[in-house]
């Protein structure tokens, strides 16, 4: 998992990949899901995925983040729910959560009053 913040951006990628063995075939799954402050972006936020049907900019209706896992409700008609499942340190934890909560104000956060 990597988590960034570079000025006005932010961004959280989460990827796993599959070694079968032969390095030209690396099956490779991610999320990302990014936010920029710069430009009114109408409470958007961007996600893309190795799944096509979860690339876009969306609205987030629900949002939940555990230790070892983050569900998303979107805004649309069809594939609303992700759900990525994540090991972590508890310090990058902590980073992730002060990082969601800029992007998505309204995460709810396992095991910590929201505000």
């Amino acid at each position: 998992m990597s988590i960034s913040v570079a000025g006005d951006y932010y961004q959280v990628m989460i990827e796993e990949k599959e070694d079968t063995g032969n390095e030209d075939d690396l099956d490779t799954r991610y999320f990302m899901i990014q936010r920029q402050f710069e430009m009114p972006d109408g409470g958007k936020i961007y996600i893309e995925t190795h799944d096509y049907d979860y690339i876009g900019n969306f609205r987030v209706s629900r949002a939940e983040l555990t230790p070892n896992r983050i569900f998303l409700r979107l805004q649309r008609n069809k594939s609303q729910d992700i759900e990525v499942t994540f090991k972590i340190s508890k310090r990058k934890y902590h980073e992730l959560i002060r990082v969601l909560r800029i992007m998505i104000p309204d995460i709810q956060v396992a095991g910590t009053a929201n505000p």
